[in-house]
């Protein structure tokens, strides 16, 4: 499932509109649970401007960076399994200063650099 997921994914794709999209999604038939983080329901403005997969012992299916449609600044969002058919959109609500630093595992906001 996270090949067909990550097959979905296109750069400038409003963040709303992907959680839409991948409640398409099917597995074995069922369409899949999408759901949305409460915290990241202010941001789903954003837009795709970036993704890598997630690590593959992980429940983290993809990373990735959505751009601020009011400024130059960019947040981590995550695509998790959470359970059979059921996924999860999160995000990271701070911002950072570029498009990678999102997609670094690990990275926290204050230490991404300017443009």
């Amino acid at each position: 499932m996270n090949a067909v997921i990550g097959a979905s994914l296109k750069n400038g794709q409003v963040l709303k509109d992907l959680a839409t999209s991948l409640a398409r999604l099917q597995e074995n038939g069922k369409a899949l649970d999408i759901a949305i983080e409460a915290r990241c329901v202010p941001y789903l403005g954003d837009t795709v401007v970036g993704w890598t997969d997630g690590p593959p012992t992980s429940t983290l299916a993809w990373m990735l960076s959505g751009k601020d449609p009011h400024g130059d600044a960019w947040r981590r969002w995550t695509i998790s399994r959470v359970g059979p058919g059921q996924y999860q959109l999160g995000c990271f609500p701070t911002h950072f200063r570029n498009a990678q630093d999102p997609l670094a595992p690990g990275v926290p906001p204050t230490s991404s650099k300017s443009r």
